[in-house]
């Protein structure tokens, strides 16, 4: 497999003007709601995905939803903006095709994490939420831009994340963190969630408390999505999934950065193990 040029041979995709007038309706003092519930209606997609996801356990817990009125009161106005921002995304991502079962499980990653938050961590769910699903969204980037990336991917299944960049970079002259992390960046993301997507690149050849660089929340958040992916590989033990690669995690530094003992979070994991189970 040749290497690949050190210059940008992808291109972001741009924010969707849909998000550019939510944005700013909800800059406005007093935000309108109709206005805001007509940008969502006008994209049937996005109406459909927003009224499924806000039905999910993780945000309605025992409620259901009938309109997009009661989701967006329930939900409120950042929270759904946030769960637009990332529908939006994923379906800009997803033109290369054949990655439902991907998407699937960064929704699985970021239901876990949300989840997590408040027993590991004083983080925001919402945050958590929206790190498992974007940890690995430079993958579908990656795909779309170097035709032999899934081969790639297949090739070195089990390798750890400062591994992976490292290998990435040496053959396509970028790794898939720091283009999450770019996309992140570009659709105007969080700051704590950029930094603990490009933290995946030193992990874990690294200690997370000798990283200064990065805030001590976007440890939190990244530690909470570790934990979760960890989880939902154990639960999908037998997956072989055509993009993203099953890695070998290596939860001890997590685990002591999170001052969570081992025997905990094997209680912690076959809770959750039971609950995914269950629900299948």
């Amino acid at each position: 497999m040749a290497a690949y040029m050190r210059s940008k041979p992808y291109l972001i995709p741009p924010r969707p003007e849909t998000l550019i007038t939510l944005s700013s309706l909800l800059k406005q003092s007093e935000p309108n709601l109709d206005a805001v519930v007509n940008v969502i209606k006008a994209d049937v997609s996005l109406f459909t995905v927003v009224m499924s996801t806000a039905n999910s356990p993780v945000f309605s817990g025992a409620s259901t939803f009938k309109t997009l009125h009661q989701a967006v009161m329930r939900l409120g106005l950042k929270r759904l903006y946030t769960l637009t921002e990332l529908i939006l995304l994923r379906k800009s991502l997803s033109k290369t095709g054949r990655l439902d079962r991907f998407w699937d499980t960064a929704l699985e990653v970021a239901e876990l994490a949300a989840e997590l938050a408040p027993k590991l961590s004083k983080e925001n769910p919402d945050q958590a939420y929206a790190l498992g699903m974007l940890h690995d969204c430079g993958v579908s980037l990656m795909m779309e831009n170097f035709p032999d990336y899934r081969e790639f991917l297949n090739s070195n299944e089990g390798l750890n994340h400062s591994a992976l960049s490292m290998k990435e970079i040496e053959l396509f002259g970028v790794d898939h963190f720091t283009v999450g992390a770019e996309i992140a960046e570009s659709w105007q993301m969080p700051k704590d969630i950029c930094d603990a997507i490009r933290l995946q690149l030193n992990y874990p050849a690294e200690s997370l408390t000798q990283l200064d660089e990065v805030g001590d929340r976007s440890k939190m958040l990244f530690c909470l999505v570790f934990i979760a992916k960890a989880i939902s590989d154990r639960y999908r033990r037998f997956w072989r999934l055509d993009s993203p690669r099953n890695e070998n995690y290596e939860l001890k530094g997590v685990l002591e950065y999170l001052g969570l003992p081992e025997m905990d979070y094997l209680d912690i994991r076959d809770d959750y193990l039971a609950e995914l189970e269950q629900q299948t």
